[in-house]
């Protein structure tokens, strides 16, 4: 197995190592605890070692208890074995109670017969048995098929780099420093606070809810810059990154000034932009008393509530909460030209904020009417909204914008639509405040600059916020080792974006100490393989540099991929890329996939399917173990392989497998797309690019391609994994056998 050779500059010329199974002494214990022993005949799954590994296995109790793990270190002490292969629960459990530290091995081989055959199918049944001796052999295989990865510590710049002085950021910084890290804070404007510190008072943020509480930023500011760790740079502009975790380099520029630094790890916390074009897109641009909310509030600030036009001052405002572009200020066109996708992410920070301005035009002696389609107060923020509605001189309405224009008397007129009161009813107010959506400053710029081969910003989603996994890993990013705080994350309160820096500060210093020590972070956090390319074969296409959702692949001077791995989050992706299957990791590769599904035995009676499901270790496989450990049965006829992810599948693995007799293959991924995310981002949207690919394969092999069924499913989906297997063996059996069986 080729280990992970440096780019040309920093290693010269790469040298090829082809992938080979292990000749190290590997011993197979099975366990019967959890009523293995009762579903299947232990001491056939502990014979499959003499033809596999040419010496007996062993059968123990429950090995996990003390007398087994006991038992099992002193067996493997005394047969001086480095590898040990357990035949027991998920390798998703027990992490350390069979972790090679804890049995004195260098690695061990995890075979799932409890949730994958012991809870989930029938006891004492042939194909029952035949299931579980297949996984024992299956493996046996992989791990052969594995090397174990070499820890390569290495010193690293420890300093973080926070961009941005808002709430976030001074919350992220102080947090770092606090913990013991150098910070580096750097803020574009001239002043430190972001919006917070423009704001005339906040909504309620403690108990009991009711009540407008003062500003104070002032505070926060004062400890961060008085603190030794923190250097603070405003007025600054970052022009460039380069490196990688651990050892970053920061170009600043603070007027003329220039000023080089290394950081170890980012936290991004550049905060909102207010989204000003709903202005354009309701047409209102003419009318000088539509402001947004953020011009009210600075409005309220400065003491001058009055109309912009005139000077006059408001006695009716009129706020609405959440405006739709769609419609002109005449109010011309269908109510169905209201879409959501017109609407900038805000949900209950801007309810809040509404309901804030209302409390200031009462304040100020106006009436309120805020106009609402729904209200959106989560949790204990629900007083506020009661105490608010309990004010004198505060009406909400529950309605549609459907225009606004002039009345014809120097005032505005709101036209509101789908209201309890009618369709078309009009409200004469002095002005209107529209809560604009908030837009994250990192959509519209490079704010970081890097120096990477996929592009200088943040790759965001679909509102323009930072992209990761928002379900499992929110802080990340797609860059490793930039971690998002507050509103680059998504919208969010001052008392969230607070939670949220120091959540991101604290997984930034945790990415320091995992890069120290050559780890991988989350998803596969602890992981030390890394990807390795055999240059002989290379064609130089560069897809893997392409494909890969972190950009730690790049290309040198030669167009060789060059791995940074730091960046690496050991996904596979560059391997299910590669079209010529030379990329790999010392206990990931095609060879290994392969030769694991090759290890299946057809059994006495040909004519029974053997399928194959491929399923990422994040949702599908989990899925299955979920499937067994709540007893629902699925057919025998499906052999689970685990993968890193659905992208890492390589094409050749399913036509190694269609043409060494296997009778069909589930392809098992994470969901995409914007309401659920794959763990790395892109790899099941890229597993199904590479389906056409598949089905080429299968037109060479002559192949029905109805062998093949690609299937994105949620963790929680598991109820879900009978129907799915049961409906798949029934297509293929009556596809029949796979010809290449015979």
């Amino acid at each position: 197995m080729a280990a992970w050779i440096a780019p040309t500059s920093k290693a010269g010329v790469p040298v090829a190592v082809t992938p080979k199974p292990s000749t190290e002494r590997t011993d197979l214990y099975v366990c019967t605890g959890c009523g293995i022993g009762e579903a299947v005949d232990a001491d056939k799954l502990a014979a499959v070692s003499d033809s596999e590994l040419n010496h007996p296995g062993f059968v123990h109790g429950p090995l996990c208890i003390p007398e087994g793990l006991a038992a099992l270190r002193e067996g493997l002490a005394g047969a001086e074995a480095s590898r040990v292969v357990i035949a027991a629960c998920s390798e998703r459990v027990n992490h350390d109670v069979f972790s090679p530290a804890s049995l004195g091995v260098d690695m061990v081989g995890r075979v799932n017969i409890r949730e994958l055959v012991a809870w989930s199918k029938p006891p004492g049944e042939e194909q029952t048995q035949l299931l579980a001796e297949d996984y024992v052999r299956m493996g046996i295989q992989r791990l052969q098929w594995s090397r174990k990865p070499e820890r390569q510590e290495r010193e690293i710049e420890t300093s973080l780099l926070v961009v941005g002085a808002g709430i976030s950021g001074l919350t992220a910084a102080l947090e770092a420093a606090n913990s013991g890290h150098d910070v580096h804070l750097v803020e574009r404007q001239d002043a430190l606070g972001g919006w917070t510190a423009r704001w005339a008072k906040l909504f309620p943020t403690r108990a009991p809810y009711r009540d407008l509480e003062p500003v104070r930023i002032a505070e926060l500011i004062d400890a961060v810059v008085a603190h030794p760790r923190i250097t603070v740079y405003t007025g600054a502009e970052i022009t460039a990154v380069a490196g990688e975790p651990g050892g970053l380099m920061v170009a600043l520029e603070q007027g003329p000034k220039r000023t080089d630094f290394p950081a170890g790890a980012v936290v991004m916390a550049t905060g909102w932009q207010p989204d000003v074009s709903v202005i354009d897109r309701l047409g209102v641009g003419h009318l000088p008393d539509v402001v947004t909310n953020v011009a009210f509030e600075e409005m309220v600030r400065s003491g001058a509530l009055v109309r912009p036009s005139d000077g006059a001052p408001v006695k009716r405002i009129a706020i609405v909460t959440r405006p739709r572009a769609g419609v002109g200020s005449n109010g011309a066109g269908p109510d169905d030209a209201f879409r959501d996708d017109d609407f900038s992410f805000g949900t209950n920070v801007l309810d809040m904020a509404s309901l804030k301005h209302a409390l200031y035009a009462t304040e100020a002696g106006a009436r309120a009417y805020v106009i609402y389609e729904d209200m959106v107060t989560p949790g204990l923020y629900e007083a506020f909204y009661r105490r608010v509605s309990e004010q004198p001189g505060v009406y909400f309405t529950k309605g549609r914008l459907k225009g606004i224009d002039t009345d014809g008397r120097a005032g505005l007129l709101v036209r509101i639509g789908a209201s309890l009161l009618g369709d078309d009813v009009g409200l004469p107010v002095d002005l209107v405040v529209l809560a604009t959506g908030m837009v994250p400053s990192t959509a519209d710029s490079d704010v970081l600059h890097l120096m990477y081969l996929q592009g200088p910003g943040l790759p965001t989603a679909k509102f323009g916020f930072s992209d990761s996994n928002f379900i499992c890993f929110p802080y990340e990013t797609r860059r490793t080792g930039i971690y998002a705080a507050g509103t680059v994350r998504e919208p969010m309160d001052i008392t969230f974006a607070a939670e949220d820096a120091t959540g991101a500060a604290l997984k930034a210093a945790q990415s320091l100490q995992l890069i120290g020590s050559g780890r991988a972070t989350h998803p596969r956090s602890g992981d030390l393989s890394l990807p390795a390319t055999r240059y002989q074969g290379c064609t130089q296409c560069g897809r893997c540099s392409q494909e890969c959702p972190f950009s730690a692949i790049e290309l040198d001077e030669r167009g060789y991929p060059a791995l940074n791995p730091e960046r690496c989050r050991r996904c596979g992706i560059c391997m299910g890329a590669c079209p010529v299957q030379v990329i790999s990791f010392e206990d990931y590769s095609v060879e290994q996939l392969s030769a694991t599904v090759k290890a299946i035995d057809f059994g006495p009676d040909p004519a029974v399917p053997r399928i194959v499901a491929l399923a990422c270790e994040n949702d599908a496989y989990p899925a299955f173990d979920l499937a067994g450990i709540n007893r629902l049965e699925f057919d025998a006829a499906v052999r689970v392989v685990p993968l890193r992810c659905l992208g890492s599948l390589n094409v050749t693995v399913v036509a190694n497998a269609l043409s060494s007799g296997i009778d069909g293959m589930l392809l098992m991924g994470c969901k995409s797309g914007d309401d659920y995310q794959c763990h790395f981002i892109q790899g099941s949207a890229l597993a199904a690019k590479r389906l056409e690919n598949v089905m080429e394969t299968l037109n060479r092999l002559t192949i029905e391609p109805e062998r093949v069924l690609p299937v994105e499913i949620e963790i929680s989906e598991y109820d879900r994994i009978p129907e799915i297997v049961g409906n798949f063996v029934d297509r293929v059996r009556k596809l029949g056998s796979n010809p290449y069986k015979f």
